[in-house]
């Protein structure tokens, strides 16, 4: 009997066992899936944390490559013309200021001339021929200086910014407010100079100012 009992105490024993065996490994496997989701769950999460900071990184290249490099304050920057806008200015300025400066010159040279003139027909000691001189000399200035106005008034009204006429005994001198003339420009010119003095086109001279 005392045998029996021993074996049934072995066997229930064993049973015992055998239970907590099987519970530990049950539950050692729910925790070994746990943690392997777990582990899977957080791969899939720094897989998809990867692939959005390439998609990312993909796009900033793109944006890149699009604007022909990396952008910079400087790039966004407007570009400065005022050294040109300057520049056109003070080319401007300057040519303006040789026509004007030419016609004081010239008005102060006339002015000389009237002068000079005028004394000579004030002076008592002038004979008659001396004063039939003068008097042709202050015509010839006077008519001049009206004919060189009114080619003047004609050239820029075609367009031109500004023009000096200077007339000579033999010849004309124009000098015009532009650095080049086109042929048809030079034949319209020499056209107003030639009806305002009846001079030869052979001694019209036209001079573009640079």
């Amino acid at each position: 009997m005392l045998i029996v009992r021993k074996k049934n105490i072995i066997v229930g024993l064993l049973v015992v066992l055998l239970i907590i065996t099987g519970y530990l490994n049950f539950w050692f496997n729910q925790n070994s899936i746990q943690t392997n989701k777990f582990e899977d769950n957080e791969v899939s999460y720094k897989g998809s944390e990867k692939k959005q900071s390439d998609i990312q990184e993909h796009d900033i290249e793109n944006e890149k490559s699009e604007f022909g490099g990396r952008i910079t304050v400087t790039d966004l920057e407007e570009p400065s013309d005022l050294s040109n806008g300057e520049d056109l200015t003070e080319t401007s300025s300057m040519q303006s200021s040789f026509f004007r400066d030419y016609r004081f010159e010239r008005k102060q040279e006339r002015n000389k001339e009237i002068e000079y003139i005028n004394s000579v027909l004030n002076n008592p000691a002038s004979d008659p021929e001396m004063i039939r001189e003068a008097q042709s000399q202050l015509l010839e200035i006077t008519s001049n200086m009206e004919t060189e106005l009114a080619i003047e008034n004609l050239i820029k009204a075609k367009g031109f910014n500004d023009a000096i006429v200077i007339i000579h005994k033999d010849n004309v001198n124009v000098i015009i407010d532009k650095a080049e003339l086109v042929p048809e420009e030079v034949a319209m010119i020499l056209d107003i100079v030639k009806r305002e003095t009846e001079k030869d086109i052979d001694n019209i001279k036209i001079i573009p100012k640079i």
